[in-house]
């Protein structure tokens, strides 16, 4: 009898501390490969949405935001695309991302080019602005290329990192961990028509309760990119919604 009342207890606390969402909004929104929206940061800013995505290459010193060398544009630069935006709106709103002071900007860097550089070159471009340094509204996720996480605590606190639910290393790093980021074709090959499979839900359920009992949240990419699978994920208390269509999407969850 005693036993059992101790494991209701704990899955009691540990649900307590689960990070699904309540109600979801834009701030539940991931803006994947944001650059390639008609206004970069700012199409996905208006919106207010928790999460946007810039992919970055090191070229002489300067971080280019571009999906690959190809589609590489001369002004969409991580500072003035970005950095300098995010900037203004944090002195317009008073040390705030947005007005809401409960309200978290994430902003997510795939690094493309050599990690250690890269990265280097990141935390310098964010220096020059000092009220995005250590502010509780904003979180800088580095992704993509990543320095091991032995070397995390390397940085200033206030760069994170996107963990790997497989990385042991990552789970021994927590305190460095912004989010946990999987690949979703790792746990199925569904194309968003029907149901998801029954033995899919489970990998996928598995995951999400693991990143959850590590206290943190969890986004899926390579998600099919519909209304169909935005329910899904949200029935299944996935925390940041991937997608290409953020009006589409913000529309959805009003």
């Amino acid at each position: 009898m005693k036993t059992s009342i101790l494991a209701a207890l704990f899955f009691f606390i540990l649900s307590g501390i689960v990070a699904q969402p309540k109600k979801y909004t834009s701030a539940n929104i991931h803006a994947h490969n944001d650059y390639e929206h008609n206004v970069p940061f700012t199409d996905a800013y208006n919106l207010q949405l928790g999460s946007i995505e810039a992919d970055v290459f090191l070229i002489n010193d300067s971080l280019f935001v571009s999906h690959s060398l190809k589609t590489l544009k001369r002004d969409v630069l991580l500072d003035g695309a970005y950095l300098s935006k995010l900037n203004a709106a944090v002195l317009k709103n008073k040390g705030l991302a947005y007005t809401g002071k409960d309200r978290v900007l994430q902003l997510l860097i795939d690094l493309k080019t050599d990690s250690l550089h890269t990265l280097n070159a990141v935390v310098n471009n964010i220096k020059k602005y000092p009220a995005l340094l250590n502010n509780p509204g904003i979180r800088f996720v580095i992704t993509g290329n990543q320095v091991p996480a032995e070397a995390f605590d390397q940085y200033p606190a206030y760069i994170l990192f996107d963990g790997n639910l497989d990385k042991p290393s990552h789970q021994q790093h927590l305190a460095r961990i912004g989010l946990f980021s999987a690949n979703f074709a790792k746990f199925s090959k569904w194309k968003g028509e029907g149901d998801l499979p029954a033995a899919d839900l489970e990998l996928i359920r598995a995951a999400i309760g693991k990143a959850h009992s590590l206290n943190k949240q969890i986004r899926f990419w390579g998600v099919p990119d519909t209304p169909h699978t935005w329910r899904i994920m949200m029935d299944l208390g996935v925390d940041y919604i991937n997608t290409d269509k953020i009006a589409e999407l913000a529309k959805f969850l009003q």
